[in-house]
Order: structure tokens, then sequence, then C-alpha cells
């Protein structure tokens, strides 16, 4: 920065000297005045020069000690390599590698690097710019061009030349050296990762601490009378707390926090007179509304959040204080336990009296109260007890940590061993299944492993396996509040499904009693508070939506334990190590031998977990979150969901087997002859699959239609790639092969328009007057509901057989369904309407003929039961 500055004062004092001065010197009093400023000017480039060479030796030591750090982070490794075998036999080893760990360097701040490389490419351009002002120094003229001045003065203008061009160079130089100080930042940076990698790796399932032995508790009370007496720990808190008071940021911060805690204990009353007044309008068909349910989601959480703000703001606060390492440690300790106090204080609004579980959700009350009954004890001994774990694992390198830290962490797994039983015996669900149920399989499962955690993290600490019981409790207890979260969405999205359904039953409920009144004509009722309401059962009326909720939540469940845990996938590659089978394959034209490893089909389960489950559930994802924004036919919606499916699973199942050693080179061979033989054996499936797929994407049919093939007629319910389901006015479902829609012909009544004709024949007496029987026709037409305007309805008299004149009345409708009812509705008005006017039907009474689609050439013979 000091050059920057310099760079600056010389750009500055070079512009001003050029505005300045004249474009002449015409006496010897000019010329001393502008000689007076070149010698300053140069000498302060002197110095710019001598600050340039100090800095670039400064990078320059920087370097090598860089490299220094690279050297000894990497025989750090090497030894790890080496002696990671042995650990599990010698804690002291491991005690040795872990001191050798925490003498590693930090990692350098690359951000510095970058400011100061553009700083000195700031520099280069003042120097060129300066150098290129000295072409505008004044010129002497007259007799001063012989002086003695004026050579002086000619020399000082070369000396600053040459002296800007050698800064120029040196910045050059500089910025080259940053750079490679910059890389060599990188690699110490990469070097420290693959440490920290290796040794996460190899001393995770090693023991850090001495089993349990007849001295730990003399070892215990030594230690806890060395923190207290021997280290100062209450000198150094009452000096860090008087620092924190006179720190103006910690002091603002401080005061902030209390005053959100005072807001929080007057804003009390107001919540629970909400909350009162939520729950007294919770359950009623007229003035229940899930907005709520939010309010009371969102007041829980706000009021819930300032104690923890202010935990939190004390221990950023201490962690501050450098100078006193024990309210440094003490500080760390308050911090993590802020959020799982908040996490403690957010469930117990939410089960309050008129909160959510109890009054929104209808859980029982007695559960909700057996699953809080050791709540008191979360927040007076959890609390404390994870900020002493936590504390002295930061604190003097672990030096408490076996003693200390163990006790206050064995404690703190007999508490969670009170809290996780009472939440079981309140029946509280960790899987909800199909049926809305959550006493399932997979859910006792669940409660094994929650149950028997604690245990096996009292266990594992016991026989020195601390960070490791620490680290899988931490992810496993933050595994189960993210697990909690998720299900608290299932039951208020359920909650949501079941105000809407009510809503509407309520609604249609009142609709049929106004009708009932205004049959009846009786008096209008107070309908909003007398009618009942009827009582749904939300997992049959809604099962298909719920499965769609039920699969977003899992999926985004898996994603969330995929992240929490992926943190400790070094902690796992012991599992590469274990050989299943081996397999071969060509890279660059040689054969190598490979290793199928546990690791390795342990990931190929997954990928095929995580495939199915987007098979699965895709169709309902890509509608519910995109094709039901757009605007999209039902059959392309469809082909885009199928077509979708068969990518990801021909992608999921390429991925898993090529983790098992199956990859395409190796298979394709035998796909090709299969291929072959099944093309033979098996080519009328492979016919229709085809043909589902020209289905897919030309749409002859589409889910809905109401088709007629071969002499079957009927709607389309469902189309899969070998099949398509039709549903005929029997409600008989036959399975049709999509190779017939292909190659048969098809009619489509509704492929482009659902309107159909329909053609009757009516008949009338030799002597009926022609223009009235075509009038009683017309008016029939113009009287049935069913028949459309548009097109409009004509009425031909089209033959004469036998003394009976035959007349067509042809109709349109606007869909299939209306075809029958209308036909009914029709007759009806034709024969009313010939009993008014005292027309008669000749012998047989009645025909209609339903050819909707043209007549053919030639004389129709009139057959009793034409259709």
């Amino acid at each position: 920065m000091r050059c920057f500055f310099y760079c600056l004062l010389i750009f500055f004092s070079t512009i001003t000297l050029a505005e300045e001065s004249l474009s002449t010197i015409n006496n010897d009093e000019q010329l001393s005045e502008v000689i007076k400023k070149l010698n300053e000017k140069n000498e302060d480039i002197r110095q710019n020069m001598d600050y340039q060479k100090t800095h670039l030796t400064s990078i320059i030591n920087e370097q090598n000690n860089i490299t220094t750090q690279i050297s000894h982070v990497q025989n750090t490794l090497a030894t790890l390599d080496e002696q990671g075998e042995w650990l599990s036999f010698s804690t002291a080893l491991g005690e040795t590698l872990r001191q050798q760990l925490l003498r590693l360097p930090e990692k350098p701040k690359s951000l510095a690097l970058d400011a100061e490389i553009a700083d000195a490419k700031v520099q280069q351009l003042n120097y060129s710019n300066s150098l290129s002002e000295l072409d505008r120094y004044p010129v002497i003229v007259g007799s001063l061009n012989n002086s003695k001045l004026a050579s002086q003065y000619k020399r000082l203008i070369r000396e600053q030349g040459e002296l800007l061009k050698t800064l120029i160079s040196g910045t050059d130089t500089t910025i080259l050296e940053l750079t490679k100080l910059k890389i060599a930042n990188k690699q110490l940076i990469n070097a420290i990762d693959e440490v920290n990698d290796a040794a996460h790796r190899y001393f995770f399932w090693v023991a850090d601490v001495n089993p349990l032995s007849l001295s730990f508790p003399l070892n215990l009370a030594k230690d806890v009378h060395y923190v207290i007496f021997s280290i100062d720990t209450l000198s150094q808190l009452y000096k860090a707390t008087i620092q924190i008071l006179v720190t103006p940021k910690s002091l603002f911060l401080l005061i902030i926090s209390l005053l959100l805690v005072f807001a929080h204990f007057k804003m009390r009353l107001k919540y629970n007179l909400f909350l009162n007044k939520s729950a007294s309008r919770v359950g009623k068909v007229t003035q229940d509304n899930y907005s709520l349910t939010i309010e009371v989601v969102i007041y829980s959480v706000v009021m819930a959040l300032p104690v923890p703000i202010l935990w939190a703001v004390i221990g950023y606060a201490l962690q501050l204080n450098w100078d006193y390492p024990v309210a440094v440690a003490l500080g760390y300790g308050v911090n993590a336990a802020a959020p799982i106090l908040w996490v403690f204080m957010i469930s117990a609004h939410l089960a309050s009296q008129n909160g959510l579980f109890i009054t929104h959700f209808g859980w029982s009350e007695h559960s909700v109260r057996a699953a809080m009954k050791y709540y008191r004890l979360s927040v007076w001994l959890v609390i404390p007890l994870v900020m002493i774990v936590m504390s002295f694992d930061q604190f003097s390198n672990r030096q408490f940590a076996a003693t200390i830290g163990r006790t206050a962490f064995i404690i703190l797994c007999f508490a969670l061993v009170f809290m996780t039983n009472s939440i079981h015996r309140a029946g509280v669900p960790l899987y909800i299944d199909k049926k809305g149920m959550g006493d399932n399989l997979l859910s006792h499962i669940l409660w094994i492993i929650l149950l028997s955690a604690p245990w096996l993290a009292i266990i594992a600490a016991c026989l020195g396996y601390l960070s490791t019981a620490q680290v899988l409790l931490g992810r496993l207890e933050a595994s189960v509040i993210i697990w909690g979260g998720l299900l608290v969405i299932y039951f208020m999205i359920r909650r949501w499904m079941w105000i809407q359904k009510r809503r509407i039953e309520f609604e249609r409920t009142k609709q049929r009693r106004l009708e009932r009144m205004q049959r009846a004509k009786t008096s209008e009722e107070d309908l909003s508070e007398n009618v009942d309401e009827p009582v749904i059962d939300l997992d049959v009326i809604s099962a298909q939506s719920l499965q769609l909720v039920r699969s977003i939540i899992m999926l985004i469940a898996l994603i969330s334990m995929i992240l929490l845990w992926s943190e400790l996938h070094s902690a796992f590659a012991f599992m590469n190590n274990i050989k299943l089978w081996g397999t071969t394959t060509i890279v660059n034209g040689a054969e190598i031998e490979q290793y199928i490893t546990l690791g390795s089909l342990c990931i190929a389960i997954l990928v095929m977990t995580i495939t199915v489950q987007l098979v699965k559930n895709l169709p309902a994802l890509l509608e519910l979150g995109i094709l039901q924004h757009l605007d999209l036919t039902p059959g392309t919606g469809y082909a885009i969901s199928t077509i979708s499916k068969y990518i990801i699973l021909m992608i999921g199942c390429t991925i898993a087997f090529s983790f098992v050693g199956i990859d395409w080179s190796k298979i394709q061979w035998l796909i090709a002859a299969l291929g072959v033989g099944l093309g033979f054996g098996l080519q009328e499936i492979f016919a229709n699959f085809i043909s589902g797929l020209i289905i897919l994407f030309e749409k002859p049919v589409r889910i809905g239609d109401t088709v007629t093939i071969r002499d079957l007629t009927g709607n389309i319910t469902k189309i899969s790639t070998r099949a398509i389901t039709i549903v005929d006015w029997d409600r008989k479902e036959i399975v049709m092969p999509n190779k017939a829609f292909i190659t048969e012909q098809l009619v489509n009544w509704s492929l482009s328009d659902s309107i159909t004709r329909i053609v009757l024949t009516i008949p009338a007496t030799i002597d009926a007057d022609s223009d009235l029987v075509i009038e009683l026709l017309q008016k029939a037409s113009d009287e049935c509901e069913y028949v459309l305007k548009d097109p409009e309805p004509q009425v031909f008299l089209v033959d004469i057989q036998e003394g009976i004149q035959l007349f067509e009345l042809r109709v349109f409708a606007a869909e299939m369904g209306h075809r029958m009812v209308l036909r009914s509705a029709i007759h009806k008005l034709i024969l009313e309407a010939y009993r008014e006017k005292g027309l008669t039907l000749p012998f047989p009474p009645l025909q209609t003929n339903l050819e909707a689609l043209g007549r053919k050439s030639g004389r129709r013979s009139y057959m009793v039961g034409t259709v």
C-alpha cells in the first residue's frame, strides 16, 4: 500500500508540475525552481525503489517459507500414510500424531494477495503515465541552453526517466513473484486439505483417549482442581466480562439482545392471547383457516428466538477475547449450544396447550405432555453439558477432553436416554406409511437406532473413542432434528388438505340444504351455525395427494441426510479396502485388473435407491412442479413423464452398474446378441413397445379419449409402453396392445373435437303433412337442452318406403357422454309432439340410425330395430 501512495504522489505531482509550469523557461529563476522540484521528485522515486526492493525481498522470503511449510505438510502426510495402520495398536502413537497435526501451519488467505497484485498493476499503470508526462516538461529557450543549470535540468529529466523505467521493470518482477506466491499458497492449501482428509480417515475409527480405568476418578478430580484453581479460570472469565462491557461492538450487540429478551417477556401475554383466540377458531368449518396454523408456527419460532440470540451473542463476545483462552473456549461451547437451545424452545412453544401439536394437529394432549416430560432437563442439563463438552474439546489442545469432557459427554448421553425414551413412550412416529400410520416396521427400526445410539456412544467413550462417538452422535441428533422438521411439515400439509376438504363438503351441504328449502318453500334458516359438519377421512379421500407429499418429503429427507453425512465420507474409506471381487477393464489399449470394494457396492446401492425413488415419484413431481403450469395436453404431459422416467432409469442403472464393474464395453455384445434373439422370439412385445413410443409422440389417442377399434368402443384410461387400457360402456376394462392402434383402423371420437353428430330416423304416415312433421322435429331439437345450437340441427324428408315417410333429424352432441341422454330426451319430445298434433306412427313406431359419419349410397331398406 505504501508503494501505491508513493505512486499516486508521483502521478499527481507530475500532473501539477505540467499544469503549473510554463511551456518555456526564459530565465534562471524559473529554471532553478523546476530543477528543485525535479530533485525532490527523483529522491521520492529512489525511496520508492528502495521500498520496492525490500518488498520484493520479503515476497521471496515468504515464498521460501511457504515452500518449507509445504514440505513439512507433505512429510506429515507421508508419516500418516506410513503409521496409519498402526494407530489402532497404540494410543500413544495416535496422540503423538495428533500433536504433530496441531503444529501444521494455518491456511494462507488468498484475498490479500489478490488485492496486492491488483495494487501492483495500478502502480505500474501510474508509473507508465508518469513516464509519458516527461515529454510535457517546459523547453529552455534563448541563451539558457548553454548554461550549467540547463545541463543539470536535462540530466535530471533523463535520470527520472531511467528511474521510472526501473520502477516499471521492478513492478513486473513484483507481480510475477506475487503470482508465484499465490500458486504456492494454493499448493499449501491443497496439501493441508489432503492431510486433514487423511487424518480424518485414519483417526476417526481410532481411539483418541485412553480407555476408562480405576485411576479415572482420581485423574478427573485433579483436572477439575487444576481448571478451577491453577489456570485461574474465574479470573479470566471476570476479565473477559469486563472486556466485553468496555468494547463498543460487544456491548452494542449485548444491549440489543437484552432488549429482544425484554420484548419477548413483554409479548408473552399477547402471544398467549393469540394462541387462545386461534384455538377457539380451529375445528369450526366457518372460522377455521390455514393461515392460523402458519401464524402459530411463525410466532412460535420468533418467540423462541430472543434467548438463543442472547446466548449466541455472549458466546461471540467471549470468543473475541483472545487474551483469555478459557473465555474463548467457553464462547465456542456457548455458540455450539445456542442452536440446540433454540430447537428446544421452539418445541416447547409448539407443544403448549393451545399450540400447534395439540390444537392444530389434534395430537393427544397426554402424548404431547409425555414427550415433553424432560423439557426442563434438556434446558438445565443438556445445554450446559453441551457447552462443557464443546468447550473442553477446543481448550488447550483437548488437554482435559479425556477427563472432564468425557465425563460431561457420558452424562449428556444418559440425559439423551431419558429424553428419547419419553418421546418413544409418547408414541411419536418417525415414519408415516401410505395409510398415514406411524406404527410400521421402518418406524420401529428408526426408533431402535435412536434409542440405542446414546448407549453405544457411552460404550465408545468409555473405550476411548471419544471423538468418534461425539461426531456420530452429533450427526445423528442433527438428522433427528431435520427428520422431525419434515414430519411437522407433513402434518401441516395434511391439515391444509383437511381444511380444504371440510370447506368443500360444507359448501356442498349448504347448497343441498338451500335446494331442499327452496323445494319445500320453507323459511330461511341460519345455515352458518346449524349445518351438520361431515367427518372426513383425509387418508381415503386424498390418498394420492398425500402419497405425493410423502414422496417429496422422503426425497428431501434423503438428500438432507446425504448432505449432512457427506462430511464423514472419508471416515468410511475403510470400506474401500474390503475387496469383494475382481474385474478387468481396458485403459488406453491395456487390460487392467480392478477390484470391486464394499464401498463401491454401497455407492451402487445408494444410486439405485435414488434412481428408483426418482422413477417412482417423477410423474407426480413433474405434474406438481412443472407440467401443471404449462399449457399441455394430457398426452403430452404423460409422454414427457414417461420418457423422463426411461432416461433417468437408464442413466441410474448405467452409473450403478459401473460401480460394480459392469460397464457398457463389457455388455454391449451381450446386449446385441440378446437383441437379435429377442427380436425373433419377442418381436410382438418389441412391436408393442415401439408402437407405445409412437403413440406417446404422435398422440393419435390420449387418456380420456373415446375411441372405436375393431368392435370395441370405450374411453382410454391408461397408456403404457405395451398396451392401452379401454373402459367400455359396461365398465369393463379391456387391455388392447399398442400395435393395434398403429396398424389397424381406429376411430377417435374426441381427437381434435369432442362434438359428434347423431342421426335419428323418424317415420310418419303417408298422409301426414310433411311440413308439419319437419316443424315438429325442428321444435323438438330446439327444446332439447343437450342439442347444440352450433352446428344447428337439420331435418330432411329423405325417403318414402312402402307408404311411409322417412325423416332424418341430424343433431350434434357436445361430447360422447351426452349421446344417450340426448336420444332419450329428444324421443320423448317427438312422441309428445305427435300426440298433441294427432299424428300416428306407422309400424314399426320408431327407428333410429346412428350412422354419424355419412350415408352410404343406394336405397336403404326400412327394417324393424335398425340402429
